[in-house]
């Protein structure tokens, strides 16, 4: 996210394979991903 010319403008990226697996890690254990917390994101997502 960045402020440019006081509109604030916003970049979103399609994640796929791991780095969806550790965008969701991030998102359960918040500021430290454990093994566990990608276990769990791994697992949602083999589920959704």
């Amino acid at each position: 996210k960045a402020v440019k010319g006081g509109r604030t403008q916003t970049k979103v990226t399609a994640l796929e394979g791991q780095g969806r697996v550790e965008a969701l890690a991030r998102m359960l254990a918040g500021k430290t991903v454990t093994e566990a917390s990608r276990r769990h994101a791994k697992e949602l997502l083999e589920t959704a």
